[in-house]
């Protein structure tokens, strides 16, 4: 009995696992690069569309290189953008017990967007992506070395 116990405590140990998130650093591998790059190019655009006020970028701009990654392409750019701008499109009115003057215009914006950074859902995504972009470089280069004038 004391067996099984043992064997069943250990099992229930061992198979839990809790979501656990990479140390910080300021250079990744090309994978995580690229991952994050997606992933923050998705949370400056939610930004942009939840503010709806360049001259706020514009003020980061002066100091913030905003990704370090160069080699995105333009289509996976603009469907990171598009994702971004749908979680403040379908974001909800606010949820809090204030005066009705205290809400007028405002929203949950930064805190939404960042939480989305930070989600499972955006990750997996991202992760899918990376893969469709290393297919395309594969053919990419496959076309260049197969090429003939």
């Amino acid at each position: 009995m004391k067996k099984i116990f043992l064997l069943l405590t250990s099992l229930i140990i061992f198979s839990c696992s809790s979501y656990q998130r990479d140390k910080f650093s300021f250079r990744k591998e090309d994978k995580k690069c690229w991952v994050n790059t997606f992933k923050s190019e998705a949370f400056y655009q939610c930004l942009r569309e939840g503010y709806q006020n360049d001259t706020i970028f514009k003020l980061i701009a002066k100091k913030d290189l905003f990704n370090t990654y160069e080699g995105f392409e333009l289509n996976l750019i603009d469907s990171a953008k598009t994702l971004g701008s749908s979680v403040i499109k379908k974001m909800p009115a606010p949820y809090i017990n204030l005066d009705e003057s205290d809400l007028k215009n405002k929203n949950f914006i930064s805190m939404s967007c960042l939480n989305y950074y930070a989600s499972r859902e955006l990750d997996s995504i991202a992760k899918k992506l990376y893969k469709v972009h290393l297919k395309n470089l594969k053919k990419d280069k496959t076309f260049w070395i197969n090429y003939k004038p």
